[in-house]
């Protein structure tokens, strides 16, 4: 048996640069204000910001 996406053509490298790209965006946009996240309201940090930290320590 085996896996869609562990084939030969699959490109580990492209899938990761791109979850960095995204990380990067959501970092930019998703920023402390004194009433919680820029972006979403939501207090500081929120879940956005920090799922993309950890995608960046990848």
């Amino acid at each position: 048996m085996t896996s869609a996406t562990a084939g030969p053509r699959h490109n580990w490298e492209s899938d990761l640069e791109r979850y960095r790209t995204r990380a990067v965006q959501v970092l930019d946009t998703h920023l402390p204000a004194t009433s919680g996240c820029t972006e979403c309201g939501d207090p500081w940090p929120c879940a956005r910001a920090c799922s993309a930290e950890l995608v960046l320590e990848l």
